[in-house]
C-alpha cells in the first residue's frame, strides 16, 4: 500500500474510533461484548451451528440461518474479521438478516484462525506456530471448499427442491447444475474464492455468483488518487459520519 493509502486508512480508522467511543448507552457497550450467537439468539432468529473439517484437519464452527428449499447464499469474512461482522448491526442493518428476510438460506463462514470459531484441530492447538502456518491459500484451498460440500450435503439432504434445498442452477449451456450457491465474500474472501476456483475448478460451476465487497486486486488500469480528492473523500465521511446514529460499537471484519 502506498504512503497515501495508509494516510487514508488510518483517517478513517481514527473516525470510526472516535464514533464509537461516543457511544455510551449501557445497552450499546453490553451489545459490544455479543458474539454471533449472542446476536442471532438476541433476534429470535432459527439458526443452526454446523461443524465442519478441512482436509488438513482444521474444524471450523459455521453458522446456518436456515430456510428448507430456498437458496442458499454463503457470506465470507475477510481479514482478521468472523461471521460476527455480518450480524454485528442489528436486523435492518446486517446483511444476514436482510437476506435471511428476503427469503436466503443464509450460511456464515468461519475460516481458520478466527476466534473462537476456527481454532479448532484434530491434532494441533492454537498456542503452536504450526497452527498458524496458512495465508488466503489455504483459506481457499481447504476452507472454503469444505464448507460448499457441507452445505450441498445438509441442503441435498433436506431435499426441497431440484440441486438439493433450492441450490441449483443452469450452466452456459443451460444444463442443469446440482449445489449451486450464492457467494457474498469481504475484502481478502476475494482472494480465497480465486484460490478456491483454481485450485479446484469444479466449484467455477458451483458458484453461481460471487459478489466481492471491496476486493483485494491489482488492477491494471487504475484511476488515479491524489491528495486533492482525499481531501474531499474526508469532508464527505465528516458529515456522513455526523449524520449517522451508530446503536453499537462494530469491528472491522
Amino acid at each position: 500500500m502506498s504512503g497515501l493509502g495508509w494516510i487514508v486508512a488510518i483517517k478513517v480508522m481514527l473516525i470510526v474510533c472516535a464514533i464509537c467511543k461516543n457511544t455510551t448507552s449501557s445497552q450499546a457497550e453490553s451489545r459490544y461484548k455479543w458474539t454471533t450467537l449472542d446476536w442471532l439468539e438476541a433476534q429470535n432468529v432459527s439458526h443452526e451451528l454446523h461443524n465442519v473439517t478441512t482436509a488438513d484437519g482444521y474444524q471450523l464452527q459455521v453458522q446456518r440461518l436456515p430456510r428448507l428449499g430456498a437458496k442458499p447464499v454463503l457470506l465470507v469474512h475477510g481479514l482478521l474479521g468472523s461471521s460476527l461482522g455480518w450480524v454485528c448491526l442489528g436486523p435492518e442493518r446486517s446483511l444476514a438478516f436482510q437476506l435471511y428476510h428476503r427469503e436466503y438460506d443464509v450460511w456464515l463462514a468461519n475460516l481458520r484462525g478466527v476466534s473462537p470459531y476456527g481454532r479448532g484441530h484434530i491434532d494441533l492447538t492454537d498456542v503452536m506456530a504450526e497452527f498458524w502456518r496458512f495465508s488466503f491459500h489455504e483459506h481457499g484451498a481447504y476452507d472454503l471448499p469444505a464448507i460448499i460440500d457441507h452445505m450441498a450435503e445438509v441442503t441435498g439432504g433436506e431435499g426441497g427442491g431440484e440441486g438439493g434445498g433450492g441450490g441449483g442452477g443452469q450452466g452456459a449451456s443451460g444444463e442443469q447444475i446440482p449445489d449451486q450457491v450464492l457467494l457474498i465474500g469481504h475484502s481478502q474472501a476475494f482472494n480465497a474464492f480465486l484460490v478456491l476456483c483454481t485450485v479446484h475448478p469444479r466449484f467455477n460451476q458451483r458458484i453461481q455468483l460471487m459478489q466481492a465487497l471491496a476486493p483485494l486486486a491489482r488492477l491494471h488500469r487504475q484511476v488515479r488518487f491524489d491528495a486533492f480528492q482525499v481531501r474531499h473523500l474526508m469532508k464527505f465521511v465528516k458529515v456522513i459520519t455526523q449524520k449517522l446514529h451508530w446503536e453499537t460499537k462494530q469491528p472491522f471484519f
